[in-house]
């Protein structure tokens, strides 16, 4: 799963419990509330706290090339510079 599906993922999560937490502080008082989210904070960052643990130490990355094409290569020789339709050109008046 990518990153950002995970962050979203993580945010309408949190969204989801704070909407429970204060259902739950409505109905059923404020300790049960502050139990059930302190919960469920901890079952969502169990994962990450245990794949951190299990990991002594990252190592360290040389950072990827970027490898870049002449843009010669991807244009032919004498490309119009004005659109072929009138309707493209732009004035300003």
């Amino acid at each position: 799963m990518s990153r950002v599906v995970e962050m979203q993922l993580r945010r309408y999560f949190a969204g989801l419990v704070a909407f429970g937490s204060v259902v739950c502080w409505a109905t059923d008082g404020l300790l049960t509330a502050v139990l059930a989210t302190g919960a469920c904070i901890a079952i969502v960052n169990a994962p990450a706290l245990l794949a951190n643990r299990r990991r002594a130490r990252p190592r360290a990355q040389r950072p990827r090339p970027i490898r870049t094409r002449p843009l010669r290569e991807e244009m032919p020789e004498g490309l119009p510079l004005v659109p072929d339709e009138p309707s493209l050109i732009i004035e300003f008046g």
